[in-house]
């Protein structure tokens, strides 16, 4: 009986493998280079090796997938003999080529009907005889691409030698790296197209989005994309009668499929937004177009809503977006929450509207915006959330509008993952008085490290800003006093002596009043504790806050922002006589103490 043979690759010492075969190897290498059309280049390059070593039938078997996926298969892209067997698959661990691609060497079978990995081709229904084969693996280092196998030599009684084992080792290296570097310039070439594909998409997006709003707009957007095409888009649709459509939405998931509908959501809005103008009504018929295209388990959260600047009020319609946020003039916050679920979660029934919400925006600001925004990382590592969105929105709210926007955005920086898009909706008569006030009123902002003996940099601020807002030279004294106490306090009860501390300082008009904001890193205090001893008890100490409070109109703990320990806000009245604000807030203050 003949022997199994499996052909190690090393070639005998005295002449080098395949060399009966160099000027074919040669050859071929030059046309797998110079050819585009790889399959067909693998055919005519499995003809010739079949010719050359006088094989009666020849097979290229490539896998279909990873080699070490168990499911792989291997498909015959080429052959020649007496049966075509092309599109022929094979369980790609099984059989003889199943053994060659495991051990990555060629493999010389004597009698195939003895070896027990041979699958006589009658078993899969194939009318051939198979006496002796040679099979090498086409691979390059760890990479498995298929398998070449030559079949029965065709002189009477003739055998497939070592040298032959050798030859074709050497010509399915060539055919590998063919495979390989035609697979990589593939690659390429997809990468390449996909990127002009990503590109382009991201100039139709951009040019769906507003053109640059001059600052007397009310209405102001941002938006920046992740990832070069977006899942957010915003827009501004003016109307004939003077009022304003805005919306902003937000679809699930990321990339060219989120992009698409992105695009098919701005069109809509603006398209339907011609003809209705109530916001329920018009997200209501976004939906049912939606709906039609939106894949399985894919959304959009959207608010859509309208400004009159006549009227100076807002309806609003929000599908599950993250709360519409409010600011007043007297630095009160409202939301304006979801009271609907997002498009494509819940099928609506023909003509049934959005829930609306409705307010005023006089003197107010109103903010729109997408989770890339609260879900940005602080330096803590901690997300933004609402609150440190908040914070933001206060420290840059004397900026303009749209100038606002993009200061928020760079403040995010890095911190930034996923699209971003902000929206602000504002007051024009509340912008107007903040154009005509900006020169007597400004902002301060220093952080200043926690020590005694930089309070003099605070003190010249304060005593600066009080000066420019045309206060006497004791009104600003005695600010300047009660902002020293207070840093006094932060320091030694706070940080307790720690170099380490801070202390960020800021300086706002509000209107009829200065506002002092200092915020701190310190563990949290208690306010109840921060009033200060009863001017009765017999102790020293303690004084402090009735110093402050003497010295001001107001003091009080406010929320701090996110990653901070305590802000404490001092506001000391330009002019006699409280404004709405102050009114407000003395009569709370007398209600607290007539409670206790």
């Amino acid at each position: 009986m003949a022997s199994v043979t499996s052909v190690p690759l090393s070639p005998p010492a005295a002449r080098p493998a395949g060399a009966d075969h160099l000027e074919l190897i040669a050859e071929l290498i030059e046309q797998f280079a110079a050819s585009e059309d790889l399959e067909a280049s693998l055919a005519v390059a499995l003809g010739r090796i079949a010719e050359a070593m006088a094989a009666d039938a020849a097979g290229l078997f490539l896998l279909d997938r990873a080699h070490d996926d168990p499911a792989a298969r291997i498909v015959c892209r080429a052959c020649t003999g007496p049966v075509d067997v092309k599109g022929l698959d094979l369980p790609a661990h099984r059989g003889i080529p199943g053994r060659v691609l495991a051990r990555d060497e060629v493999e010389l079978v004597v009698d195939a009907k003895a070896d027990p990995d041979f699958l006589a081709p009658q078993s899969i229904g194939i009318d051939y005889d198979i006496r002796s084969l040679l099979c090498a693996p086409l691979s390059h280092r760890e990479e498995r691409y298929g398998v070449i196998e030559l079949i029965n030599p065709r002189a009477p009684g003739a055998l497939f030698t070592e040298r032959d084992a050798e030859a074709l080792g050497a010509l399915a290296a060539a055919a590998a790296l063919a495979i390989r570097n035609a697979r990589l310039t593939q690659a390429l070439l997809a990468q390449n197209r996909l990127q002009r594909e990503l590109e382009l998409a991201a100039a139709v997006q951009r040019a769906l989005l507003p053109s640059a709003q001059d600052d007397c707009t009310p209405i102001q957007g941002l938006s920046l994309p992740a990832r070069g095409v977006s899942g957010d888009f915003y827009d501004l649709l003016q109307r004939g009668d003077g009022r304003m459509l805005f919306a902003l939405a937000d679809v699930s998931g990321k990339g060219m499929n989120a992009a698409l509908i992105m695009v098919k959501a701005a069109t809509l809005f603006r398209s339907f937004g011609k003809r209705i103008a109530e916001p329920g009504r018009l997200l209501a018929r976004i939906e049912s177009e939606l709906c039609e295209t939106l894949a399985f388990g894919m959304f959009v959260t959207m608010i859509v809503g309208c400004y009159d600047p006549r009227t100076r009020s807002v309806r609003l319609a929000n599908a599950g977006h993250l709360p519409a946020l409010r600011r007043d003039r007297c630095g009160v916050w409202q939301e304006y929450p979801a009271l609907a679920p997002p498009l494509g979660i819940v099928r609506r029934a023909a003509g049934k509207r959005f829930e609306e919400q409705s307010f005023s925006l006089a003197d107010s600001s109103l903010y729109l915006y997408t989770d890339g925004v609260t879900e940005a990382r602080l330096p803590s590592g901690e997300q933004l959330g609402i609150e440190g969105l908040r914070a933001l929105i206060l420290r840059h709210a004397e900026a303009a509008p749209g100038r606002r926007l993009r200061e928020i955005a760079a403040a995010l920086g890095s911190g930034v993952s996923d699209d971003l898009t902000l929206l602000v909706i504002e007051d024009q008569g509340r912008a107007t008085r903040q154009r005509r006030r900006r020169p007597s009123s400004r902002l301060v902002a220093q952080s200043i490290p926690a020590d005694p003996g930089q309070l003099k940099i605070v003190r010249r601020l304060v005593d600066a800003a009080a000066r420019e807002s045309g206060a006497g030279l004791d009104w600003a004294q005695e600010l300047v006093l009660a902002v020293d106490e207070a840093c006094q306090n932060i320091i030694r009860h706070g940080y307790q002596g720690c170099p380490d501390g801070r202390i960020e300082f800021s300086i706002r008009q509000r209107r009829d009043a200065l506002e002092v904001e200092l915020v701190d890193y310190a563990p949290a205090a208690d306010p109840g504790r921060c009033r200060g001893r009863a001017l009765d008890e017999p102790k020293p100490g303690g004084l402090g806050t009735h110093f402050m409070r003497a010295l001001t109109d107001r003091v009080r703990f406010a929320k701090p922002p996110a990653g901070a320990g305590n802000r404490l806000l001092l506001t000391k009245k330009l002019a006699s006589g409280p404004g709405p604000c102050n009114a407000a807030d003395a009569a709370s203050d007398k209600q607290r103490t007539a409670g206790r």
